[in-house]
């Protein structure tokens, strides 16, 4: 009984971890904090994840968070994409656009 107990206990555990996996908003750090899940942006988008399926969900007109900056040593920091999950699939699977011919 005990061991189906922790059995049950380990699933639901690692269930929440998936679901939270799914809802992953922005990453930023102490230069580009990210913004709040208000609508004011998309939510994160990859077009590269959705090679047939034109995004329609609620958002997908709205332009995604965007930060940058160059450290003390040089190098750019850029974090999100200012594109609507629509722009960023046109631009990747559009009229060929990621043809591999």
């Amino acid at each position: 009984m005990k061991s189906m107990f922790h059995l049950i206990a380990i699933t639901a555990l690692m269930g929440a971890q998936l679901a939270g996996a799914e809802t992953n908003w922005y990453a930023g750090d102490e230069r580009c904090r990210p913004p709040k899940d208000d609508g004011t942006y998309s939510a994160p988008y990859d077009a590269k994840e959705h090679p047939g399926d034109f995004p329609t969900f609620p958002g997908a007109d709205k332009p995604g968070w965007f930060c940058s900056y160059q450290r003390e040593d040089g190098v750019m920091v850029q974090y999100g994409n200012s594109m609507t999950p629509q722009q960023q699939w046109l631009a990747v699977w559009a009229a060929g656009a990621n043809s591999m011919d």
